[in-house]
């Protein structure tokens, strides 16, 4: 008597492309200056799925660093606290977006796009004003100094 087992291990293959030939799963994104009005600064990550099986996109913030103070992940602040702290605490917007969140296997794409915007009027004449002070003071006593530098982890899970 023969007896046969045939078994078959799906791949999981995922390509982050950010320009030609670059391969990433953690970014960074270092503003030299930040300022009321100031132009939208924009990048767009490729998501590729090689792999045999759908694939789902999301991300984390590691650490924020603005005008010289350092906020990361540790035992009492999660990303998602992060991710408030900017929305709720300052006039500059950080924005990620996510296109096409679930990848089909082989052939998927998607992407993350991350914005961020200072518009010229937010809508808070005072929180405006003190964080345009103090990004320009920032700015003039630490000259060639980042004054916003964003460290993300974009994940891809296999769904």
């Amino acid at each position: 008597m023969s007896t046969s087992i045939s078994a078959h291990v799906t791949s999981w293959n995922i390509e982050f492309a950010a320009g030609e030939g670059e391969t990433i799963t953690n970014i960074e994104i270092n503003l030299d200056r930040i300022y009321p009005g100031m132009e939208t600064y924009e990048q767009e990550i490729q998501v590729h799925n090689r792999g045999e099986m759908k694939a789902v996109l999301s991300y984390e913030f590691e650490s924020i660093e603005i005008l010289g103070e350092k906020f990361e992940i540790d035992e009492n602040t999660t990303s998602e606290d992060l991710e408030n702290k900017i929305l709720q605490e300052y006039p500059f917007k950080i924005i990620i977006n996510k296109e096409d969140s679930q990848l089909v296997g082989e052939t998927g794409t998607g992407s993350f796009k991350i914005s961020v915007e200072w518009a010229y009027e937010s809508g808070d004449d005072e929180l405006d004003t003190y964080w345009g002070n103090k990004a320009y003071e920032y700015y003039s006593l630490n000259p060639g100094e980042t004054s916003l530098l964003i460290k993300i982890k974009l994940i891809a899970t296999q769904g």
